[in-house]
């Protein structure tokens, strides 16, 4: 049995990878499992498989239990990342960079759906690999189509094009967009996600991240974009002889979840069984850049590489969540983003170690918050 652990069980893509281990129990042993702080439906999956071992990346959650060993905050969550064969991280901000590179270094695989650790510290990530036998096998279903991809042509691809859905607002023009609701933005055509990613696939600042998160999982600049509204090609993979690669499938998570805990087999039909007739029509558009500036911000993240990334990532958040709130309107996410980067100066700041990082997407987020606060106050 493969020996697992599930830092972020209890958000919609641990519930969902809780909904694979399910089908396949003879195949998996879930050696703990860790939420933020939904403590009650954490200890109903702990019950259901026989999990003795919990952790809340909350330290400050009051709460004890007789029936299971309860670690609190990142140090005690350090501790449980030891004698597994796959970590599988799903949670969103940065907290889970610390579990990622204690993983790393126990040579532990690693099954990522989480952004920020690529986006916000992909080159301490990448040098923390070069001495470790670990791998990390993506779960976002872009990513994971191109680490299916491109495995048996590693030295024969030219490119990388990941495919967006283009969101709610696709049709939309600009000034439309301008005073759309948070109950519109979180209205998906094809996903069911969380609401931070939801509102990024609005924006499309989740293909903006899945760029820079392409770059350090493939080594590779050569990343394109194309709007593919139906969410059944989840990328391609061009070879040097002009030859496109295409993973096609259901928009189903579960699918790249049950990839992951897999690898490098498959389990079978863990999910809808696909036939090209199921498919009525696929489409393909070019990306409007001055609708969605968020894919200028990538590429330009993408050349100056450094912090920039981390800069957009942190930014990006605040932005995102005070849209959610109802502080921003939905366009002034990309203004926050974008003033953001320029407030930033390169001399003021390094990129050397994780602690440079930490610095600048805390002080990301402490600028993104005050431009937030001029916007409203300019709105009154």
């Amino acid at each position: 049995m493969k020996r697992i652990g599930i830092i972020g069980a209890t958000g919609s893509i641990g519930i969902q990878t809780i909904e694979v281990i399910r089908k396949f129990k003879n195949l998996y042993k879930i050696e703990f499992l860790v939420s933020y702080s939904n403590y009650e439906k954490l200890f109903e999956i702990a019950k259901e498989f026989n999990v003795k071992k919990v952790g809340f990346i909350n330290e400050n959650l009051d709460i004890k239990s007789e029936e299971f060993k309860i670690y609190k905050g990142k140090d005690e969550i350090l501790e449980l990342i030891e004698n597994i064969d796959l970590l599988f991280v799903s949670t969103t901000g940065t907290f889970s960079i610390f579990p990622v590179l204690k993983a790393i270094k126990n040579n532990i695989n690693i099954a990522l759906a989480n952004k920020e650790v690529l986006v916000s510290f992909g080159k301490i990530v990448k040098n923390h690999l070069k001495n470790s036998n670990s791998i990390i096998i993506p779960v976002d279903s872009e990513h994971s189509a191109i680490f299916q991809l491109i495995n048996p042509y590693k030295e024969e691809f030219e490119r990388i094009i990941l495919t967006a859905s283009g969101g709610p607002f696709l049709n939309l023009t600009i000034e439309e967009m301008e005073n759309v609701s948070v109950e519109d933005a979180l209205k998906h055509p094809t996903w069911k996600m969380g609401k931070k990613i939801t509102i990024d696939s609005a924006t499309l600042f989740n293909k903006a991240l899945e760029i820079i998160e392409a770059y350090y999982l493939f080594d590779t600049k050569n990343i394109d974009v194309v709007i593919h509204p139906q969410s059944i090609i989840h990328s391609f993979v061009q070879l040097k002889d002009g030859s496109l690669l295409a993973h096609l499938g259901f928009p189903d998570m579960r699918i790249p979840i049950a990839y992951a805990l897999s690898y490098p087999q498959r389990l079978e039909k863990p999910s809808t069984i696909t036939h090209p007739y199921d498919f009525e029509k696929l489409t393909f558009l070019k990306p409007d850049f001055e609708k969605f500036p968020s894919l200028k911000i990538a590429y330009f993240c993408l050349e100056k590489l450094s912090y920039y990334p981390t800069i957009m990532n942190a930014s990006n958040e605040i932005a995102v969540y005070s849209f959610l709130e109802g502080k921003i309107k939905f366009r002034d996410i990309f203004k926050v983003v974008e003033e953001t980067l320029n407030r930033i100066q390169k001399e003021d700041i390094k990129d050397e170690t994780l602690e440079d990082l930490l610095y600048v997407d805390n002080l990301s987020r402490t600028i993104a918050n005050s431009i937030v606060s001029e916007i409203q106050r300019n709105c009154k």
